[in-house]
């Protein structure tokens, strides 16, 4: 399955690259984009909100639930 969140204050590919790489370590599948800024997971059940808000918070950004 695929858990969308959305990601603020990402303006740049450095940027795109610091918050992939802070949710690899929750989850390997991960694709993060700039236009939207969202990252996309694909897990075998969702991630709680709040850790992936914690791991994403730690990188300097900020996430939103999609879906």
């Amino acid at each position: 399955m695929q858990q969308v969140v959305k990601i603020s204050g990402m303006h740049c590919n450095a940027c795109v690259a610091r918050v992939t790489r802070a949710l690899k370590t929750v989850t390997p599948d991960v694709e993060v984009t700039l236009d939207p800024p969202q990252a996309v997971l694909t897990v075998d059940k969702p991630i709680a909100v709040d850790k992936l808000a914690a791991v994403v918070a730690g990188a300097g950004y900020a996430l939103t639930p999609v879906n």
